[in-house]
């Protein structure tokens, strides 16, 4: 069976994962013209010396990327170091950092940090078996919720699924149920017995945000925003099932379906079911920053959550690994979410406090086999750490 155009782009993201995982100033773009310098949006905040450097780390790599756009931010504990945009969003209009984007993979660690704080509360238990919520759920009995945010369930991954793939590449804005993302994983095999092995996959998201929501009985989109965005203050987030996203808008551009091609109104149930979430990107600073420090979590819960609870299974290490929905580099922890146009990456490290968030979008000639944004991040934490420069093998 020919494998659909989008399969290359999305098994691209799980392979980022997995390499990840298996370890243990240049002219502006054709896109860029109208933005000469980075736009800031509505920040009001005055930039750091190092923020020109960072500018033109960003500028240099959107040329040699041919990327449309690019949104970042960088910041030091709570001192932001800088923020700002390049390229167009529309083409021809000049982006700006205040626009909204889909954040993908760092909502997984929010998604782990409800499940914490409602074990906290009594609500569910981490290692009670799923079945009180999902029995007719296969396995039920012996899957848990720390399986489900650690990816140790075996559950298959329904978007490696040739024929999901294939429909989706037929018609990505189709809106896609939890039921049906589930029947298209659980129409596969087990991977391996629960809790014995590690393998990445949506699926466990979808299945660990359903039963966050029947054990406490209110829509994911309630639960970030009690327990996340509203008391962090990270008023330009919001939980959306749909298409929408408010204005101002970064769009997605991508050539995955071997087109060039507006990709920002294509249905996030497909790949971010479980709470798919637009922000900004100073939010999603806001949001790295809150986990890197525990700020949402009791210190034992804290103590856990960051712990190596996956070290010994395959290549992971006490010093890499993942679990609960981050990647751990040593001191650095990792997100790089990747969705229709969008690729993002998100940096912090845990002994300076430094956060680094980078979003952008694909230009024609983009190389859609691979993260754009990874190494526009790195470079920006090498130049904030050079004693400690985050490594991504």
């Amino acid at each position: 069976m020919s494998l659909s155009p989008p399969l290359r782009g999305y098994r691209r993201s799980c392979a980022v994962f997995a390499v990840v995982l298996a370890i243990a100033t240049g002219g502006c773009t054709a896109q860029e013209k109208s933005a000469d310098s980075p736009s800031t949006g509505s920040s009001s905040q005055v930039e750091s010396p190092e923020a020109s450097k960072i500018a033109d780390i960003v500028r240099a790599k959107m040329t040699e990327l041919d990327l449309s756009s690019a949104v970042y931010g960088a910041w030091r504990g709570t001192e932001q170091i800088a923020l700002g945009a390049l390229g167009g969003s529309p083409l021809g209009v000049p982006a700006t950092a205040d626009m909204r984007l889909r954040v993908g993979q760092p909502m997984e660690p929010m998604l782990s940090t409800v499940l914490w704080r409602l074990d906290g509360q009594g609500v569910l238990k981490l290692d009670e078996p799923i079945a009180r919520w999902l029995p007719d759920f296969p396995r039920a009995d012996k899957i848990t919720p720390r399986m489900l945010a650690d990816s140790t369930s075996g559950i298959s991954d329904y978007v490696t699924e040739p024929e999901f793939l294939k429909i989706f590449g037929e018609n990505p804005i189709r809106e896609w149920t939890a039921q049906q993302l589930l029947d298209r994983a659980n129409a596969r095999p087990p991977l391996f017995e629960p809790g014995t092995r590690f393998a990445y996959a949506h699926s466990d998201l979808v299945v660990l945000g359903e039963v966050l929501q029947k054990a406490a009985g209110k829509p994911l989109g309630e639960l970030i925003a009690e327990h996340i965005t509203e008391p962090l203050g990270m008023h330009d987030s919001k939980v959306v099932l749909t298409p929408q996203v408010d204005e101002p808008i970064l769009h997605g551009y991508t050539n995955e379906r071997n087109v060039f091609e507006d990709s920002t109104f294509w249905n996030p149930t497909a790949f971010l079911h479980s709470g798919n979430m637009n922000s900004t990107v100073a939010d999603v600073g806001r949001w790295v920053r809150a986990l890197g420090t525990g700020e949402r979590l009791t210190p034992d819960q804290f103590q856990q959550m960051m712990g190596p609870s996956t070290a010994g299974l395959g290549p992971f290490t006490t010093e890499k690994y993942f679990a609960f929905g981050v990647v751990h580099l040593a001191d650095w922890l990792f997100m790089n979410p990747s969705y229709g146009g969008y690729d993002g990456v998100a940096y912090y490290d845990t002994k300076t406090g430094t956060t680094v968030v980078v979003y952008a979008t694909l230009g024609p000639a983009s190389d859609s086999n691979q993260n754009n944004a990874v190494g526009i991040g790195t470079a920006i934490g090498a130049l904030l750490v050079p004693e400690r420069p985050p490594t991504v093998p």
